[in-house]
């Protein structure tokens, strides 16, 4: 990652929590406090939570002292809203409006709140943030349970948990579909507080939190013009799914390479001769012009890097240009509807095919989560979508059925004498 960029000076990340240590000297000139945002500076001993937090984020690099943070530009905005590890609804929600206010590109937030269900007070603080363009980090929490847990649960905002050294999902780490990404939160070593040169080690979501917070910062950084939404899209997009062998849980894990890889002011167009029209910042990678295949093309999806591509005919036949790897295909098999459209996973290891009727046919670590293909369909199925941990199959009448992502809604009672061909989702690029 470090290849591509190492930050900028031009985003900020707010760190609300305990409070940063600003005389480690492995934060020196790094650390920016606004008066009145937050609680003020308190006793360095009281900031051991933020002040290892703020290493993982932004330690100073090539000083030969501590560690050295994933960012190593940004500036970072010690919002102090918590007494070690107590504060009051009220504290936090205001330090999150005004660091937002004073222009925090990311908020980093490293602490769930008791109960089942959001607070009306953090709910109007994350949404004020969010309004003034912060992305909210959150972390998922340390209870071990499936569970939602707030405020990573709240809308728009990136939750994480935390992985184990095996990548496999951390005991300790709360748990669920809900969750965006996982990032390590098991024995990491940074900063200490209250004394010279301190480092520690450390376990939790809420270390795993920082390590993403830094990544959407690194993501800013390379592509400046990207917005809150955008940069948690790219991050999500671009992880690796990973299935927990122990739980059974599918879950994305953070891929920062990938996330600075990918060149999005970009695409690709395909006809159904298979002629490839580069566009943007995209390159040509190859296409099937002059194969003397008599099956339509029907669908284009790019794999996670942005440096390869599939095509598919309408016989389930795939070819695979740039670096995409052909993870195989339905030529040899005799299907009972044609192949309309195909959908890559986020990690790009992996895609789908869909048929008319609905059937799926997974590769690589695509994994399979149902089908239509044994239901009587009022109209065909016209697309296939990629979501956050599985896909959503739309039909030429607007109706949309759901597998392993929740029902977000469909078109079937507004369209009458029309036809839906495509869709696409958030998390996709176009």
């Amino acid at each position: 990652a470090w290849e591509r960029t190492t930050g900028s000076s031009d985003v900020t990340i707010a760190v609300v929590d305990t409070g940063i240590d600003t005389q480690h000297p492995d934060l020196l000139g790094r650390v920016t406090r606004i008066p009145g945002c937050g609680l003020g500076p308190t006793n360095s001993y009281d900031t051991s939570h933020g002040t290892f937090i703020a290493g993982l984020i932004g330690a100073v690099a090539d000083n030969s002292i501590g560690t050295t943070g994933l960012d190593w530009k940004a500036e970072l905005l010690d919002v102090r809203v918590m007494n070690g590890g107590n504060g009051s609804t009220q504290v936090i929600a205001s330090g999150i409006k005004c660091a937002a206010a004073n222009g925090a590109d990311i908020i980093s937030l490293s602490f769930v709140q008791q109960g089942s269900q959001l607070s009306p007070i953090l709910k109007e603080a994350i949404s004020e943030a969010q309004k003034a363009g912060s992305l909210v980090v959150a972390a998922a929490g340390n209870d071990g349970y499936e569970r939602q847990r707030f405020p990573a649960a709240a809308e728009g905002v990136l939750s994480v948990g935390a992985l184990n050294a095996d990548l496999n999902i951390s005991s300790f780490s709360t748990r669920g579909n809900w969750i965006d990404l996982m990032a390590p939160g098991n024995q990491l070593l940074s900063l200490g507080a209250g004394s010279s040169n301190s480092v520690r080690l450390g376990s939790g979501s809420s270390f795993a939190a920082p390590l993403v917070a830094a990544s959407a910062s690194l993501v800013k950084a390379r592509f400046p013009y990207f917005e809150a939404e955008q940069i948690m899209s790219q991050l999500i997009r671009t992880a690796e799914t990973h299935k927990d062998l122990l739980t059974g849980y599918s879950y994305r894990i953070l891929n920062i390479g990938n996330a600075l890889n990918q060149p999005y002011r970009s695409h690709w167009q395909v006809t159904t001769a298979g002629q490839v029209f580069a566009l943007g910042e995209s390159e040509h990678f190859g296409d099937l012009v002059g194969s003397s295949s008599q099956r339509d093309v029907v669908a284009i999806a790019a794999n996670s890097t942005g440096l390869g591509y599939w095509l598919t005919r309408s016989n389930g036949e795939i070819a695979a240009f740039g670096d995409a790897v052909d993870l195989g295909d339905l030529r040899e098999i005799a299907l009972n509807k044609p192949i309309v459209d195909m959908a890559a996973t986020p990690s790009g290891d992996g895609y789908w095919l869909v048929a008319s009727d609905g059937g799926i046919f997974s590769f690589g670590d695509a994994e399979f989560y149902g089908s239509t293909g044994a239901i009587a369909l009022n109209k065909p199925i016209t697309s296939a979508v990629q979501t956050r941990l599985g896909y959503d199959l739309v039909a030429e009448d607007g109706g949309v059925f759901n597998f392993n992502s929740p029902f977000l809604g469909s078109a079937a009672s507004s369209v009458s004498n029309e036809r839906v061909i495509d869709a696409t989702s958030r998390v996709s690029q176009w």
